[in-house]
C-alpha cells in the first residue's frame, strides 16, 4: 500500500507518469497500474489529462495529498524505530538436537521470554555433534545436546533427564537409526552391539518426527525418546543404560553479563 502512496505522492509532484517513473526507477506502465490500483480502493479518480496530455490532479488527489504524505511519513519514522530497535538487540543464538527440539525448547523459551525485548533470537536444529562444533567455535551462545560430549572451550551442564524406548514393530526385520553424530544414534549403536533383534534392514533418518511417523505406520523399529511416546505406539522399556541426560551447552570463556544471566537462569530449570 505504501508504494502506492509514494507514486501518487510522486504523479502529484511532477505532473508527469514519465518523470514518476523516472524518479521511483520503476516503468512507466508500473507507476499507471499503482495509481489505478489506489483509486480502486478509494473509489475515486486522481488523475485526468488535458487535451494538450498535461496530467491533471483532481479534487479528490488534491484532498488526499496531505493524508498521504502524513501516512509515508509515518510508516517511515516506525521503520526507523523498528530498526534502531533491532539494531540495540544483542544476537543470541541457540541451537538444539532433534529431541530436544520439540520436547526441552518450549521449557527453555519461557525463560527466555523476559529478556525477548533485548535479543535478536535464532533458534535452530542440529544434531548433537554439530551443536557443540557450533559451541566450540562461539558460532551461538547456548546449546542443547542429548548426548555427554565435553572440549576444552565448552562448559557443559546437565538440564534434563529422558529414558530411550524401543519402540515399533519389532517383527518387520526395518530398524530406523538417526543419522551419524546424533546423541540418539550414539545410543542406537550401542544398543544394536547387545541386541538379539533380528534386523534385514538398517535405514538411517536424520529426523525425529520422520522416524516416529514411520514406527506409528507400523513399518518397522527405532529407539527413540519415550518423550515421542503417545498411545497409539508400541514400545519396550529398556534397562537403565539407555535413561540419558539432555546437556545445556555454552561457551566456556563467555564474557557477556547478559548471556551469562541467562545461562544461569536456564540452568536453574533442570529438574536433575
Amino acid at each position: 500500500m505504501f508504494d502506492l502512496f509514494k507514486t501518487f505522492i510522486t504523479v502529484y509532484e511532477t505532473k508527469s507518469f514519465t518523470h514518476a517513473a523516472q524518479n521511483l526507477f520503476i516503468s512507466q506502465p508500473t507507476v499507471t497500474v499503482r495509481i489505478q490500483k489506489l483509486e480502486k480502493e478509494l473509489k475515486a479518480t486522481l488523475f485526468l489529462r488535458d487535451q494538450n496530455h498535461q496530467i491533471i490532479p483532481t479534487e479528490a488527489a488534491t484532498l488526499f495529498y496531505p493524508q498521504a504524505i502524513a501516512q509515508l511519513k509515518d510508516w517511515q519514522q516506525f521503520k526507523a524505530n523498528m530498526h534502531q530497535r533491532s539494531a540495540n538487540k544483542m544476537p543470541f543464538k541457540i541451537a538444539v538436537s532433534h529431541s530436544a527440539a520439540t520436547s526441552i525448547m518450549p521449557i527453555i523459551f519461557k525463560v527466555l521470554e523476559p529478556y525477548l525485548d533485548n535479543l535478536d533470537l535464532t533458534i535452530e536444529m542440529q544434531n548433537s555433534e554439530e551443536v557443540f562444533k557450533l559451541v566450540c567455535n562461539h558460532n551461538i551462545q547456548f546449546g542443547i545436546i542429548e548426548k555427554p560430549i565435553r572440549g576444552d572451550q565448552t562448559q557443559s551442564f546437565a538440564l534434563f533427564q529422558d529414558e530411550l524406548v524401543l519402540a515399533g514393530p519389532q517383527n518387520t526385520g526395518n530398524f530406523f537409526i538417526r543419522e551419524e553424530g546424533s546423541g540418539v544414534s550414539h545410543y542406537t549403536k550401542q544398543y544394536l552391539k547387545s541386541s538379539s533383534l533380528q534386523i534385514d534392514h538398517l535405514i538411517s533418518m536424520n529426523s525425529n518426527d520422520m522416524i516416529v511417523a514411520h514406527i506409528k505406520a507400523g513399518l518397522g523399529a527405532s529407539l527413540i525418546s519415550k518423550r515421542f511416546v503417545d498411545q497409539d505406539t508400541i514400545f519396550q522399556e529398556l534397562n537403565a543404560q539407555y535413561q540419558r541426560v539432555f546437556y545445556g551447552l555454552a561457551y566456556l570463556d563467555e564474557r557477556d553479563p547478559l548471556v551469562l544471566k541467562i545461562i544461569d537462569d536456564i540452568r536453574k530449570t533442570k529438574n536433575i
